[in-house]
């Protein structure tokens, strides 16, 4: 019986070394330093840390009216605007610095001063980005053919604060 021909084969690709599956192989970081030991936490990345922290209560609180100030070293230092040292609680602490274990790779020392810091806290930020959504609303809306047409040909006036985002 004749055999069939066969296609050449194309030449083979490099693959990559086979894995074992099930495996998860990542880059050695042998020696490495681990988080913050090095300064690597920032004021941004404290921001996104507590935005995503699954903290509650008077600890979210604490973390959100932190400011950054620094992380080196095994050493959290934050600073809280006077008129929130109450939420400074070892309760609150405790629980702020068992949140911040695993993302640190460490237990931090934290060091809480009171006053105002270079950067600013979670809080401040939700506020600055509320008001920056509500004044580009406002200038949509403003800025909409439809809504000048009211005001120049038929005197109609924008109640203020009745603009919102669409987000509220």
């Amino acid at each position: 019986m004749p055999r069939a021909a066969t296609p050449a084969a194309a030449p083979a690709a490099p693959t990559p070394a086979a894995r074992p599956q099930g495996i998860a192989i990542a880059p050695s970081h042998a020696g490495a330093a681990p988080a913050g030991e090095t300064g690597d936490l920032t004021a941004d990345a404290w921001l996104e840390l507590v935005a995503g922290s699954q903290l509650n209560g008077p600890s979210k609180q604490l973390a959100a009216h932190s400011a950054f100030i620094s992380y080196q070293h095994g050493v959290l230092k934050l600073a809280i605007s006077p008129g929130f040292e109450y939420l400074s609680s070892d309760r609150s602490q405790a629980a702020l610095i068992a949140a911040l274990t695993g993302p640190l790779g460490q237990a931090p020392r934290l060091v809480i001063d009171t006053g105002a810091a270079g950067a600013e806290t979670l809080h401040q930020r939700a506020d600055r980005q509320r008001g920056e959504r509500q004044t580009a609303a406002e200038a949509a809306f403003m800025a909409d053919p439809s809504v000048q047409l009211l005001v120049q040909q038929h005197g109609a006036r924008v109640v203020a604060d009745s603009i919102r985002p669409f987000e509220e």
